[in-house]
């Protein structure tokens, strides 16, 4: 019995060992992943801060020809002046098709009427109609809306006449953009520490700026961004402000 009893207690004192050997491990465990954050925390993080900038100049493949055509009439003769800016209109639609200017970009809206005033009393109206040529074939348009003298032949002439331009491809080149000035920023932090025994590291951080899309080398810039239409070639700048890591 005695020997029974003795063997009973061996068997507790190693049964409690298992415990409080696995709870000594994890205070170990605990204190070293503690000291190792404590330790990285401490650690100076210091990073150089940088603009990247990246410009190019580029040229337009798309035209967008905005038109009004407009007609003055009396209070007796409205249907003449309708059927003057529907003719007007069809002659402009065959001249553009004769160009190879392609019918299904041609976009026509409705013809507004306005009173017209005299001495506190209507004495007609202006009917105005609104259209615009969307267009890669830029040159043709160009010679007729700045040479209009085929237009002027066949009694077309205009209220106001615009020329606006675009790109097709204006979100590669953005991408493109971006990743020129981030490669710049980095330049730019070598630059700075090239007199030190240190280099920029890893990137922790970049925020691009905005895109300025303006006519050649004009400095007018806009702080939420500017796309200008008014020219064919254009040029594209961004900047990117980013952080690195020195090491």
């Amino acid at each position: 019995m005695k020997g029974n009893k003795k063997m009973d207690g061996q068997n507790h004192i190693q049964n409690l060992k298992v415990p409080f050997l696995l709870l000594g491990l994890s205070i170990m465990l605990a204190a070293l992943i503690f000291g190792f954050f404590f330790y990285q925390s401490r650690i100076t993080r210091d990073y150089v801060d940088v603009v990247g900038s990246a410009a190019e100049r580029f040229e337009s493949d798309i035209v967008k020809w905005n038109i009004t055509i407009q007609e003055n009439t009396g209070l007796e003769n409205v249907g003449e002046g309708y059927r003057n800016i529907q003719g007007k209109r069809d002659r402009l639609v065959n001249i553009l098709s004769s160009q190879g200017i392609p019918e299904e970009g041609i976009n026509i809206n409705p013809i507004n009427t306005q009173d017209r005033w005299e001495d506190g009393k209507v004495v007609g109206y202006t009917l105005q109609e609104s259209l615009f040529i969307i267009s890669e074939v830029i040159e043709k348009v160009e010679n007729l809306a700045l040479n209009p003298d085929e237009l002027l032949a066949n009694n077309i002439f205009f209220q106001t006449s615009s020329l606006e331009y675009f790109y097709s491809k204006i979100d590669l080149l953005k991408k493109d953009l971006l990743t020129m000035a981030t490669k710049n920023a980095r330049e730019r932090a070598e630059k700075i520490l090239q007199d030190s025994n240190y280099r920029p590291g890893r990137m922790i951080s970049a925020k691009a700026g905005v895109f300025q899309i303006i006519e050649p080398y004009s400095t007018e810039v806009e702080s939420y961004g500017m796309y200008n239409t008014s020219s064919r070639k254009k040029d594209i700048t961004v900047t990117v402000h980013a952080q690195f890591l020195i090491q």
